[in-house]
């Protein structure tokens, strides 16, 4: 079966159209079915002349449109289906600017197919869908939830003469400002001849698609347009760039030279821009609440003291922390427990592994971090657990409490004027090592005659 998917007015109708005209002529034909007829009870299409027009803004029933735009695609019960039953997937897409063109100018659903020719086109409410915040978070996921697959997967643009392919890595940015730039420059292939051995490839034996994909699906579905991410420990950018391409503002630390310079390198090359520093979390001067979601993929078991790390993580962010941790049935762990009676995970337990012996210090239950930041701490009111693609490890995606109403107390304000005085003096620290680092570097140096000349400083 081929699935044909993307948003509204991408051209889906007319690829199919095309690819039907050309199996006439050959003495054949394609059977075409809707993903939203799977939602309404009838069978997954199956067999080499099936194919699924899928609309990728679609919402189920009883959905708003405010939360349709906010439903990830691998969420959506039709569409997981479709895709795992595809033997094959195109994605179309065009720059929103053009969609939203073709959506003010359309009149029917379907005019070609017989069953919903005569549908009227909804054009202010899919004109509404098409101006969502989401759509390139939308884009993003869909192509997280395709790399899990490991099947064949094209994605084109239709803002051309004929259909143009665009990497899988360009698709979310059709939903930037910059796609009609991309549009002119006929979206060419990024360089990223970097090894097949990357973190951000995810090489281990037995993987089925990308575990690192299959991370990012699962954890990224909070609402990330607009918003600040920090991504601790972020290696060669995999989570950083990918919540970049959904719209987000990115900062990643990474203590590794080489896995960073790598990130710098897909980033240039990917033309999505993070902001990279040398250095691990103890080292970052951040303000309190300075970022609305706080990475650390892969991170909490490699660190000395936990509690620190959790607390410096938990101060910096004002929504969200998600973590990726081994758990306490982790085999390296495992291997480290003389007699191998290993806790299960629903125990409040932090686990230490023998020195030396693995590369990693501590394993954690989802139960443990629970009581430590929502029962003890009390700076997160919602603890969501989900299964980690990779084996025996667990993703905790904490959210911070909703503030009452009401006026602080003399207590509650004096400590938050407290907080506020630290998050200014650290605000001051990291503009005087920015202003530092530039009175170093040779720009300044080569530009110090021009500023004798004209008295500017600073």
């Amino acid at each position: 079966m081929l699935l044909v998917i993307g948003p509204t007015c991408a051209g889906k109708s007319t690829y199919i159209r095309a690819l039907r005209t050309e199996a006439v002529a050959k003495g054949q034909d394609l059977d075409v079915h809707f993903a939203f007829e799977v939602r309404r009870g009838k069978g997954v299409p199956t067999g080499p002349d099936a194919v699924v027009h899928a609309n990728l803004l679609r919402g189920g029933s009883g959905l708003s449109d405010d939360q349709v735009t906010r439903v990830m695609p691998g969420e959506r019960p039709d569409i997981a289906q479709v895709i795992e039953a595809a033997d094959r997937i195109v994605v179309l897409g065009a720059p929103r600017s053009v969609l939203l063109q073709r959506a003010s100018q359309r009149e029917l659903n379907e005019p070609t197919h017989e069953r919903y020719a005569d549908s009227d086109y909804d054009k202010e409410r899919w004109r509404t869908m098409l101006s969502t915040v989401h759509l390139a978070q939308k884009y993003e996921q869909l192509a997280l939830t395709l790399d899990g697959t490991g099947k064949p997967v094209e994605y084109f643009c239709s803002n051309h003469d004929e259909l143009v392919p665009v990497s899988r890595w360009q698709f979310p940015l059709l939903a930037t400002e910059r796609a009609e730039d991309l549009c002119a420059d006929g979206h060419p292939a990024p360089d990223l001849d970097l090894g097949s051995r990357t973190y951000q490839a995810d090489y281990r034996e037995g993987a089925s698609g990308s575990m690192r994909s299959l991370t990012l699906q699962r954890a990224l579905t909070m609402p990330l347009a607009g918003r600040r991410v920090l991504d601790i420990g972020c290696a060669e950018g995999a989570a950083a760039l990918s919540a970049a391409r959904m719209g987000a503002e990115v900062t990643g630390l990474e203590p590794r030279r080489g896995r960073l310079k790598k990130a710098r390198t897909i980033s240039r090359a990917l033309g999505t821009p993070i902001e990279l520093h040398n250095m691990i979390l103890d080292e970052y001067d951040g303000a309190r609440g300075s970022f609305d979601v706080v990475l650390a993929l892969n991170v909490i078991h490699h660190v000395n003291d936990p509690f620190a790390f959790l607390d410096r993580a938990a101060r910096l962010t004002r929504s969200h922390l998600v973590l990726e941790y081994p758990g306490l049935g982790d085999r390296k762990f495992g291997a480290t427990v003389p007699g191998k009676d290993v806790p299960s995970d629903e125990l409040p337990l932090i686990a230490v592994s023998l020195p030396g012996e693995q590369d990693q210090t501590y394993v954690y239950s989802p139960a443990s971090l629970e009581r430590y930041l929502v029962d003890n701490l009390g700076v997160f009111g919602r603890h969501e657990v989900i299964e980690s693609p990779i084996s025996d490890r667990w993703i905790s995606v904490f959210s911070r409490r909703r503030r009452k109403s009401g006026l602080d107390s003399a207590p509650a304000r004096e400590s938050r004027l407290r907080r506020e005085l630290e998050d200014s003096q650290a605000q001051a620290r990291r503009l005087q090592r920015r202003i530092d680092e530039l009175e170093s570097s040779t720009s300044w140096k080569v530009t110090a005659p021009l500023r004798k000349v004209t008295g500017r400083f600073r």
